[in-house]
């Protein structure tokens, strides 16, 4: 019987080929062998008992990160919705006071609009009729610019009112508050 002496030189290739996945097997199995595993793990100084706990207390510390981090968050964003729910009910609500005072500014301006035609349909002379222009016209600018006033002072409280929650929300995110 031949004695194989890894020259390949005297076997066909697909022998060669057959006996070197072999080999490379058997090596595999052999690193792969929990008992090989351990002696070179002690070997080197190392403890398979110690990495397992250390692994588990990484793990563990680790797992408790994630769910602390997690609540932390959930919290936020809990209080971003609910700073977000409240400004859309204030802008909403702001939206329907303009509107109103809008209305009312318009119906104030045509009622007075009505009025002052059915004086200027009475007028016994072209100068009562340009007294009557001429009063209307002031009266009107006076009323237009109270009206402006008005609208302006609304729109700033509704805009405070609007930015209120997120104000409120970034208070109570500044450090040293809870």
């Amino acid at each position: 019987m031949a004695v194989d002496t890894g020259n390949t030189g005297d076997k066909k290739p697909e022998d060669a080929m057959k006996d070197a996945a072999q080999r490379s097997q058997e090596a595999f199995r052999d690193a792969m062998d929990p008992e090989k595993i351990a002696q070179a793990q002690a070997s080197m100084g190392f403890d398979p008992q110690r990495m397992q706990e250390t692994l588990r207390t990484m793990t563990e510390r680790s797992m408790a990160q994630s769910r602390e981090a997690y609540g932390r968050m959930k919290s936020a964003t809990d209080e971003a919705a609910r700073t977000l729910e409240s400004t859309m009910e204030n802008v909403h609500n702001g939206s329907l006071t303009l509107s109103r005072k809008a209305i009312e500014a318009m119906r104030t301006n045509a009622e007075m609009g009505f009025s002052h035609l059915e004086k200027l349909a009475s007028a016994g002379s072209v100068a009562e009729f340009v007294e009557l222009q001429t009063g209307y016209l002031r009266r009107q600018m006076e009323t237009v610019a109270d009206q402006a006033r008005e609208m302006q002072a609304l729109s700033r409280d509704v805009a405070q009112d609007m930015a209120r929650p997120t104000r409120e929300a970034a208070e109570r995110m500044k450090p040293g508050r809870a």
